[in-house]
This record gives structure tokens, sequence and C-alpha cells, in this order.
């Protein structure tokens, strides 16, 4: 009788734990990579919806082999709003101001490398 309270508050003790991760983890809103193994000047860009108040996760890598990569926030005006950090590696949030559609822009200069970047919405 006790191994079958055990393996039902084990059960229990599992499902909680699933469900209490599937609540907590951030949801995704929008990916981009690109690779260049020849100088390239171009824009690329993802857009996403979010509302006020949203914290905003974007998770970035790189490796740049030469010329420059910027990623820039747009609002749906146009208005610039944020520029990542340049960096191999990064992982900054935001907190969206007003409901709107962002755009994130991967602006590339005579750029040869690669990168990746995830935006998540992070859950409250």
């Amino acid at each position: 009788m006790k191994k079958k309270i055990l393996i039902i508050v084990i059960i229990i003790a599992a499902v909680s734990a699933t469900g209490i991760w599937l609540m907590s983890r951030p949801e995704l809103l929008a990916n981009m990579s690109n690779s260049y193994s020849k100088q390239m000047t171009t824009n690329s860009d993802i857009s996403f919806s979010g509302k006020a108040g949203d914290r905003i996760k974007f998770s970035f890598r790189s490796d740049i082999v030469s010329g420059d990569l910027s990623m820039v926030l747009y609002d749906s005006a146009g208005n610039k709003i944020d520029t990542l950090d340049r960096a191999k590696a990064s992982e900054t949030f935001f907190t969206v101001e007003y409901s709107d559609t962002y755009t994130l822009a991967a602006e590339c200069n005579k750029f040869i490398g690669k990168y990746k970047i995830f935006i998540y919405r992070m859950p409250d």
C-alpha cells in the first residue's frame, strides 16, 4: 500500500513540475539567422507583436569575420526604439512601452560572418 501511495505522490509531483515549467517558459516570437561568406551590405528583418508591458528577451549569437553588423529595433512607424549591444553573444531584455508591431533589423555593412537571434516574450 505504501508503494502505491509513493507512486501516486511521484506522479503528482512530476505532473505539477511539468505544468509549472510549461507555464513559466518563454514564448518564442521570432528568430532569424544568416551566414555570409562574401562581403554583403544588406538588411534582413523580422517582426513581432508586442503589448504594453510585455517583457521581451533578445538572445543573440554572432561570429563576425569582418565588416559591421547592427541589430536595430523599430516600431511600426519606422522609429528607432533600441539598438542591441554589439557582442559575440548577448541576452538583452526590453519592456514594451506601447502595443505595436515591432521589427528587428539586422543591418550588415561589408559583412562576412554569421548571426542568429531569437526573440521571446517572457512570462509574467
